[in-house]
């Protein structure tokens, strides 16, 4: 099995900079926890040039450099990096396993015909890693473990051809195997400082001698497999977070901070193919409290600017009541629907435009009231509700066809009468109505009406008695005096007349 490893060098580092990009050229180092009395775990170039190292404490690094920037990673933002590098690998292959903080493995076997080569695989997952704030270092071989040691060995991209697996680890040092600490001292002991070192000595004797651990380092150190590779179950949601040093008490700086955020999750929604369905946003206060809000798109959207709409709605609506010190965004992903328009048919809209056009409508209205009109499964007369908004596929109809109608039904044309059309009332209006044997003899709605010159019906209907909303009604087409023609129903449950339309 061919296995590529991703590693992200500095994790803890990369993750700051990653959620802060403020701090990309701030001379940076990362201590394991908040105590002055715990060291350093990475320090950037600009901190190094001040003399800072790794394993000083963080007052040691204080004393010898004043201006450096000493900071803890906050969990959400290390987690954030993790997940994005994760995503990165799920873009080439479905088998991905997160075997460390920083560190994916991913199955290539299947995908030489996509790109050619394994270098080009491996370019593409640096590339990948560059689009979400990462810079990795790749290494492609036979096993996660030789893989591994590649990926710690190489300044971008290192590939290690079938075969060639003890070739490439013999001259190592043994450091870059990552033995145990007891392993590391016996050795050294020995005299054995490579791996190709190790690899010479008898497998049985540094068995008795080192028991497991040593087992496993001269089995890797021959360029042989240790253990197996097992994917992760699929991931569904997204998560990105920030903590923040001082808190925000207006409205346009937490937007910038939550279009960082966004933007973020919408370069790993991109690598799935897929787009904003639900986010929801957890807004941490001072002293401990806590806000939600969700935003839900009309329709799945990858455009940060059309969800940051709908945040902002909300936030405005019903705004945190403090100020807030740390965001947490988690997405639910869903599919973009893009569709093709017809070669000889009217244009379609741009997907980016329509989806900013249904965010701002549904800023103006509410979400819940901006869709497609949709028929539902009932016999009640006028029923409808409102579906999730997503064009329609129709096919071409040919050259020369126009906007000519298409269908087997009756049509108005110039040189015949046009058919009544009616005008309903959404929701029906109260009629009054004069009605003798059950039959209407006048009828009057907002002026029009009058006696009843003609009649149709009564057209009866009832149903939806099994749920809390049953209807039973009598519908009427009617003709008065004035020249009015009205669509009537006399609702049987409540005694009441009802206009339904009039007919123009």
């Amino acid at each position: 099995m061919r296995v590529a490893c991703l590693l992200v060098p500095d994790f803890p580092l990369q993750a700051l900079r990653r959620s802060l990009p403020e701090l990309a050229e701030a001379p940076l180092a990362i201590v394991a926890g908040p105590s002055p009395r715990d060291e350093l775990i990475a320090v950037s170039a600009q901190a190094a040039e001040l003399g800072a190292r790794c394993g000083m404490t963080a007052a040691q690094a204080r004393g010898r450099a004043p201006g450096l920037d000493v900071r803890t990673v906050p969990g959400e933002a290390s987690e954030a990096a993790d997940g994005a590098l994760a995503d990165v690998a799920g873009a080439f292959s479905p088998r991905v396993h997160r075997h460390a903080p920083g560190e994916v493995l991913l199955d290539v076997d299947g995908l030489l015909p996509r790109f050619g080569s394994e270098e080009a695989i491996a370019d593409g997952l640096l590339r990948a890693g560059r689009r979400v704030g990462l810079d990795v270092r790749v290494g492609v071989a036979a096993g996660p473990d030789v893989a591994r040691v590649a990926a710690r060995c190489a300044t971008d991209v290192v590939v290690v051809a079938a075969g060639e697996e003890r070739a490439f680890i013999a001259p190592l040092p043994l450091e870059l195997l990552q033995p145990p600490v007891d392993v590391v001292l016996a050795l050294a002991r020995w005299g054995v400082a490579s791996s190709g070192e190790l690899a010479r000595l008898p497998r049985l004797e540094v068995r008795l001698r080192l028991g497991s651990a040593g087992l496993a380092l001269h089995r890797l150190a021959c360029g042989e497999p240790v253990h197996e590779f097992v994917p992760d179950p699929v991931r569904e949601g997204l998560r990105e977070g920030i903590g923040l040093e001082h808190a925000v008490v207006a409205l346009e700086p937490f937007l910038f901070l939550l279009h960082g955020l966004f933007s973020r999750l919408a370069e790993r929604l991109a690598l799935r193919g897929e787009g904003f369905a639900e986010a929801l946003v957890e807004l941490h206060l001072e002293g401990g409290g806590r806000h939600e809000l969700r935003v839900k798109p009309v329709a799945p959207s990858p455009e940060v600017p059309a969800v940051l709409a709908l945040a902002r709605l909300q936030l405005e609506t019903h705004p945190p009541g403090g100020p807030v010190d740390g965001v947490t965004v988690t997405v639910t992903p869903g599919r973009v629907r893009w569709v093709q328009g017809a070669l000889f048919g009217a244009p379609r809209p741009a997907p980016a435009r329509l989806a900013m056009t249904l965010a701002r409508l549904a800023a103006l209205v509410g979400p819940d009231r901006v869709g497609a009109p949709l028929v539902p499964d009932t016999h009640r007369p006028g029923a409808w509700a409102l579906a999730p908004f997503a064009p329609v596929t129709t096919g071409d109809r040919g050259p020369g066809t126009g906007d000519r109608e298409v269908g087997n039904g009756p049509r108005a044309t110039d040189h015949g009468p046009r058919p009544p059309v009616l005008r309903a009332c959404r929701p029906p209006r109260p009629a009054q109505v004069v009605a003798v044997s059950g039959r209407p003899v006048t009828a009057r709605l907002d002026g029009l009406g009058g006696t009843v010159v003609g009649w149709a019906g009564p057209y009866r209907s009832a149903g939806d008695w099994w749920t809390g909303e049953p209807f039973s009604r009598d519908d009427f087409d009617v003709a008065t005096a004035d020249g009015a023609l009205l669509r009537l129903f006399f609702d049987r449950l409540s005694g009441r007349w009802f206009a339904d339309g009039v007919y123009d």
